[in-house]
């Protein structure tokens, strides 16, 4: 065997056709990786990876594996040595799996130069290094799994003809049609367990889950089996005629079944090794257990194809990557579908489509890309919609905070994918939704001013008002309570109730101002006085572990109001000013709650306190100011006048004030030891310390407030965190949102959202200035390298025959 590959590895390097084969491979794949503008082009994608070869290699390949196999037997049988090669003291599987390796061994000689590609690319990073090396190594692996079956597919063409360009055109459609050909067949409408079936046929399926570099045994038990396969058979045409058919069929049954048989096992037991840095291609098991659960087939309309951007090309990628992470654990098929609205060339239905999209709750983004014509701006929907049996939701996958570069909002995106889509899933396959309660009977905010709250919560939860009275009935069943700024003194009665619901393990989102301000006075008569409110919950929250300061917060970091600054007489003439008492509040980074939430716009916040040392508490801030404040006790004067004269800016040192805080554990009672007769209850009765519980305070009531009016009779809304000055729509609803998701979901959902994916891109001031030498790098070197091998073998070989 060995001197059968050492003949065919001789032949290929001592001929001028294989260095054109490997040259032409080299030329074409860094010609598309450096130069060519594309979908693969490397410096125009700006991220530090190797993507772009690992999608182009399998249509590379498609030309190069057949050009070097196209002569493995087709030469044999044309020159007569075929009956010759028979008689060596070699079985015919082995002269056919020489025949293998000699293919396989002479590819990836071919594919060697290439990792200069991933020097390149490691030498561009930004910082040097930044490339995922383990998640390229373990495509790398894919790449070679990938030649592997194609030299196999390519050995049977060359033993199928004498003719070597026959043998050839066979290989190329024979790899085209296993790589991609299943594909195309299962796309047909057909029921989704078929269509799975028919895809799992295809190279393709397999080789998008190791080319991102993971290693899923499924995926290895299918190259083993198709590669073993199809040199089974190469062995069979060769010994054609001295064939037994009966003893044929049965082998060929045999080898069907082993290989059925290994399909099955492999399917129910496997394993899958992410060898990415942050394992960004592995779902956790609650995620896991959610798709696990599955009973019906799920469908996911993405709106996010086209003429697309780089970093947004990378999120559609990302997003179908997810996807098939899903089906690797799924017990039924998460099919994916990629629509392209602008593919409705008629602009009245096109609008119409945008239309229905927005109505079932898809958030347009506005793109914008350089092209020939100039700059131009795509509308675009970076959502999907999930059907589930006969229901139906709509996801919005973009992060987009206006105050963060375009990379950072598309990895935040990205890390918040497998949250986006398991909880969706969760909520279409739950039957059942939990309550959620809004306070009355203390001023609290009325059903107009939470209006686009409970909107948003009633896609998931039953949403209800009710009296504090009503907390402790038998039949209630809150899983959390809000209290939405009360403006009146809370009654002993109803500060029990509230106690003892959250002794029974409620959960509780206060959203308080401890400061009285009156906006009509403010806005009517540009002067008002903030005040402390009396609410009686001192003694409450300070036993909860909560202080509620009676101070008012300013911020350099706030919102712009407009302010008249025409000289008087002169027609009005409106400029931007910093409001410092509309502060935009900064959601933590370090909780799941508030991780990667847009800024919250708030009016009139104060500060909070954390107090007691209880070791059955954990108390975590997860709203605050920016580090440059001030503070103010009250009563204290409140003008407008103020944007014309404002505090001197260095006052503004305060570091961040905390403005929301989550407390969880185990809480003791206030009414602990108290007589609690006239409540209508025992001593006996009453829990002095609670289940495992959570509660969130915040110091600004009017966080949760959508502003409205009244116009004939009928409501119009505005979007809560909507500021009308700037247009912009803040994260308060994505927070709070956030914040009831936490407090009511056992089940470690939200911890799905402290993934995080290191933003790998490539230095763009060296690339700008570098571009062309690390063309001329990356195309020439490989070159090189092959000129030199070949140059130092052919002299090698003339100076040992020569001798």
């Amino acid at each position: 065997m060995y001197s059968l590959l050492k003949k065919e590895i001789t032949s290929f390097f001592g001929s001028l056709t294989g260095y054109v084969v490997v040259f032409v491979f080299l030329l074409t794949t860094s010609l598309f990786l450096w130069v060519f503008p594309g979908n693969y082009n490397i410096p125009e994608g700006g991220y530090a990876s190797l993507d772009g070869l690992f999608s182009l290699a399998p249509w590379v390949y498609l030309f190069l594996v057949p050009a070097i196999t196209m002569r493995l037997f087709a030469e044999e049988k044309r020159l007569g040595t075929m009956e010759v090669l028979l008689t060596r003291p070699l079985s015919v599987l082995q002269i056919v799996f020489a025949k293998y390796l000699a293919g396989l061994l002479l590819v990836s000689i071919s594919l060697l130069p290439t990792l200069f590609y991933f020097y390149s690319v490691y030498a561009l990073g930004n910082p040097i290094g930044c490339i995922d090396t383990g998640g390229t190594w373990g495509a790398f692996i894919g790449l070679f799994f990938l030649a592997a079956i194609y030299v196999a597919i390519g050995v049977l063409a060359s033993a199928l003809t004498d003719n070597p360009v026959f043998a050839f055109i066979l290989a190329l459609f024979l790899s085209f049609l296993a790589y991609l050909g299943f594909d195309l067949i299962g796309s047909m409408e057909l029921p989704s367990g078929i269509q799975q079936f028919i895809i799992g046929f295809g190279i393709n399926e397999h080789y998008q889950s190791v080319s991102r570099g993971v290693i899923d045994s499924r995926d290895l038990v299918y190259f083993l089996s198709a590669i073993f396969a199809f040199l089974f058979l190469t062995s069979r045409v060769i010994h054609f005629h001295k064939i037994n058919f009966r003893n044929e069929v049965r082998k060929v049954v045999l080898m069907v079944v082993a290989l059925v048989v290994a399909a099955i096992i492999s399917g129910q037991l496997f394993f899958r090794l992410d060898l990415t840095a942050e394992k960004r291609y592995s779902i956790t098991e609650v995620s896991k257990k959610v798709v696990k659960n599955l009973e019906k087939p799920v469908n996911i309309t993405l709106y996010l194809d086209g003429e697309l951007n780089t970093g947004f090309r990378k999120f559609q990628k990302s997003i179908i990557e997810k996807i098939a992470d899903y089906n690797a654990y799924s017990s039924q098929l998460i099919n994916l579908t990629i629509f392209d609205p602008y593919e409705i060339t008629d602009a009245k239905r096109r609008d119409e489509l945008f239309s229905e999209l927005i109505a079932k709750g898809l958030q347009p983004a506005n793109i914008r890309q350089n092209t020939d014509q100039g700059t131009t701006t795509r509308l675009v929907f970076p959502g999907a919609l999930i059907a589930y049996d006969d229901r139906q939701t709509s996801v919005n996958l973009l992060k987009n905070n206006q105050n963060l570069h375009a990379e950072v909002n598309l990895n935040n995106s990205i890390e918040s994918l497998e949250y986006e889509f398991t909880s969706a899933f969760a909520d279409l396959m739950n039957d059942e939704k939990q309550a959620v309660a809004f306070l009355d009977g203390h001023g609290e905010l009325n059903k107009y001013e939470t209006h686009d709250f409970s909107g948003a919560l009633s896609e998931k939860y039953t949403v209800s008002r009710v009296f504090a009275s009503q907390l402790n009935s038998k039949d209630s069943l809150y899983k959390v309570l809000i209290v939405a700024n009360p403006t009146k003194a809370f009654t002993e009665n109803d500060k029990f109730y509230i106690d003892q619901y959250l002794m029974n393990g409620g959960r509780m989102m206060w959203l308080i101002d401890p400061v009285s301000v009156s906006l009509d006075s403010l806005s009517t008569g540009y002067t008002t006085l903030a005040f402390p409110r009396n609410l009686n919950l001192d003694d409450q929250l300070f036993r909860y572990g909560i202080r509620l300061n009676y101070n008012l917060v300013q911020d350099v970091e706030c919102l712009m109001i407009p302010v008249n600054t025409a000289p008087a007489g002169s027609p009005s003439k409106f400029t931007p000013a910093p409001w410092y008492y509309s502060p935009l509040l900064g959601p933590s980074q370090n909780h799941v709650i508030s991780r990667n939430v847009n800024r919250v716009k708030a009016e009139f916040v104060s500060s909070i306190d954390t107090v007691g040392k209880s070791d059955k508490l954990q108390k975590t801030v997860i709203l605050g100011t920016s580090n440059y404040s001030l503070t103010a006790q009250t009563p204290q004067e409140i003008s407008l006048a103020s944007v014309n004269n404002p505090p001197d800016r260095r006052l503004f040192k305060l570091p961040s004030q905390a403005v929301g805080v989550l407390i969880e554990g185990t809480f003791t009672s206030v009414f602990q030891n108290r007589m609690v007769d006239s409540f209508g209850m025992k001593s006996s009765e009453v829990k002095a310390e609670s289940q495992p519980t959570k509660m969130i305070v915040f110091s600004d009531g009017n966080l949760i407030a959508n502003k409205y009016r009244i116009r004939n009779g009928v409501p119009e809304f505005l979007e809560m965190g909507y500021d009308q000055y700037s247009k912009q729509t803040f994260g308060n609803e994505e927070l709070l949102m956030n914040a009831v998701n936490y407090l009511s979901n056992d089940e470690g959902l939200m911890e799905l959202r402290s993934r995080t994916f290191t933003i790998r891109l490539l230095d763009k001031v060296r690339m700008k200035e570098e571009k062309l030498k690390w063309q001329l790098i990356n195309v020439l070197v490989p070159l090189l390298l092959i000129s030199v091998f070949g140059a130092v073998y052919v002299y090698l070989r003339r100076r040992k025959y020569k001798c």
